[in-house]
C-alpha cells in the first residue's frame, strides 16, 4: 500500500530533515493526498508524527543506553542537544538526565495499522478526594452530564477532577467523580499508571481506551494491575477540552532489565534440531561432538546459546574461540552473531526462553524499534550450574 511505503521512507530516515514531495513520491501519493490519508490513518500530520517518533527514539536511547546527549540528538532529528532538551522537558516534565534516572518511559511507537497516541509510563500519587456519585438511566454520555451537574453545584470549581464508572444501582446507572474538596473521603492512591490524553469527545474517548488496553498494553512490558483506571478532566471555566487516560500498570513478570547496547561479534558451535525434544536434542549432539573432539573445551564452556524458530526447532550452541575448524558433515556447525546493536534483557536463568523473548519483542515494538533478526538467548555462568548461578542475556538485533 503506498502509505506503507511512506511509513517505512520515514522510519529509514527519522533523523533527516523532512521533505513532504519525497514523502508523497515514497509513498506514491499527491502532496493532498499525503496529508489527508496519512492524517486518517495515524490521528496526526506529518509534521507532529515525525516529531513525536524522533522523541520516542531519543528518550529509549536516553533511558537504555550511556550514549550522549549529542549523539543522541544528531541520530534522531534535533538539530542542537539544547532542543532535545526542550523537548524532553516538554513532553516528560523532566530534563534527559532526570528521565533517564527516573522510573518513567514514554512510548511513541510506529504506526502499525490503528491510530498511535503517546504514552507515558509514571509512577503517580492521586491525592485525597471526595467521591461524587451520579446516577442516570442512560449510559450514552452519563460523564458528560456528570460533570455538568458538577459544575452547576460547584459553580468555578477549579480543581482536579478524575472519574470512573460506579456501581449500577437496580435501573440506574452511576458514575463516580472523584474531586479535591474539603471533607475527602477517598484517601490518597500512588501506583504506576500508563497515561494518554485524548479530547473530550465520545468516539475519541473510547478509541484512546481501545488503544491504550488493546493495542500498546499489548505489546507492551507492562499488564494491568489489579486496581481501578481513572479519567481526569482537563478543564477552564467550566468545560473540559481534553481528558487523560489512567491505566494502573505492572511490569510483566519476567522482566528484569534492558538495555540497547552495541555488540561485537559472537560465535558459537550450534547444532540444529527440530522436534518434541529438539532443545536437549540439540545441546546433546554439540556436547557429544565436543567431547569425542575436543573434551577441554566442553569442560571450559561458559556460554551456552539457545535460539527457537518458527517451526518449531531449536538451535544450541556454546561460546568458542574462532579458530576451531570443523571436519565436514560433524552435524553441528560454526553460526555467528554479527557487530551491531541488540536490545539485551538481562535475567536469572528461566527454563523457557520464551518468557524473556516475548517480553524483550514487547518491548521492542513499543519503543517503535526494528528487529533486523530473530531473538537469541546466551546463558552465562562462572562455572556453576545452580539456578541462582546462571544468568541470561537475550538479544534481539536491531536495524538502525
Amino acid at each position: 500500500m503506498p502509505l506503507d511505503a511512506l511509513l517505512a521512507t520515514l522510519e529509514q530516515n527519522i533523523a533527516e530533515e523532512l521533505n513532504v514531495e519525497r514523502l508523497a513520491g515514497a509513498g506514491l501519493l499527491s502532496r493532498s493526498q499525503l496529508y489527508r490519508e496519512f492524517y486518517s490513518a495515524t490521528g496526526h500530520s506529518v509534521k507532529e508524527y515525525v516529531r513525536k517518533r524522533r522523541l520516542s527514539k531519543a528518550l529509549a536511547l536516553i533511558k537504555h543506553t550511556d550514549t550522549t546527549l549529542a549523539q543522541i540528538a544528531q541520530e534522531c532529528g534535533f538539530s542542537l542537544p539544547q532542543t532535545l532538551c526542550k523537548s524532553v522537558k516538554a513532553a516528560t516534565g523532566q530534563t534527559p538526565s532526570q528521565y533517564r534516572a527516573g522510573g518513567g518511559e514514554y512510548y511513541f511507537p510506529a504506526y502499525k495499522g490503528q491510530p498511535v497516541l503517546p504514552v507515558m509510563v509514571v509512577a503517580e500519587t492521586i491525592p485525597p478526594t471526595l467521591r461524587l456519585r451520579y446516577y442516570d438511566s442512560c449510559l450514552k454520555g452519563i460523564e458528560s452530564r456528570a460533570l455538568a451537574w458538577l459544575f452547576a453545584a460547584r459553580p468555578g470549581y477549579r480543581g482536579r477532577i478524575f472519574g470512573r464508572n460506579g456501581k449500577q444501582e437496580g435501573q440506574r446507572l452511576c458514575y463516580e467523580l472523584y474531586i479535591e474538596a474539603d471533607g475527602t473521603d477517598q484517601p490518597a492512591v500512588s501506583g504506576t499508571f500508563a497515561k494518554t490524553i485524548c479530547r473530550n469527545k465520545e468516539a475519541e474517548i473510547h478509541a484512546a481506551w481501545d488503544y491504550l488496553c488493546n493495542g500498546w498494553l499489548k505489546t507492551s512490558m507492562f499488564t494491568q494491575a489489579d486496581a481501578p483506571y481513572l479519567e481526569e478532566y482537563i478543564h477552564a471555566d467550566g468545560h473540559v477540552n481534553r481528558l487523560q487516560l489512567l491505566l494502573p500498570v505492572e511490569k510483566k513478570s519476567g522482566f528484569h532489565k534492558i538495555r540497547l547496547c552495541q555488540c561485537d561479534e559472537m560465535r558459537f558451535l550450534a547444532a540444529r534440531r527440530s522436534g518434541a525434544d529438539a532443545e536437549d536434542a540439540a545441546s546433546q549432539a554439540v556436547m557429544d561432538f565436543l567431547r569425542a573432539h575436543h573434551p577441554d573445551l566442553a569442560r571450559a564452556a561458559r556460554q551456552f546459546y539457545v535460539a527457537n524458530a518458527q517451526d518449531k526447532s531449536c538451535t544450541c550452541g556454546i561460546a568458542l574461540p574462532p579458530q576451531l575448524i570443523l571436519p565436514p558433515n560433524c552435524g553441528v556447525e560454526m553460526i555467528t552473531s554479527p557487530a551491531g546493536e541488540y536490545a539485551v534483557l538481562e535475567g536469572c536463568c528461566c527454563g523457557n526462553t520464551g518468557v524473556y523473548e516475548s517480553v524483550l519483542s514487547a518491548w521492542v515494538g513499543s519503543m517503535g524499534l526494528q528487529s533486523a533478526t530473530p531473538t537469541f538467548a546466551v546463558y552465562e555462568t562462572d562455572g556453576s550450574f545452580g539456578r541462582r548461578e546462571i544468568r541470561a542475556r537475550i538479544y534481539r538485533a536491531i536495524k538502525n
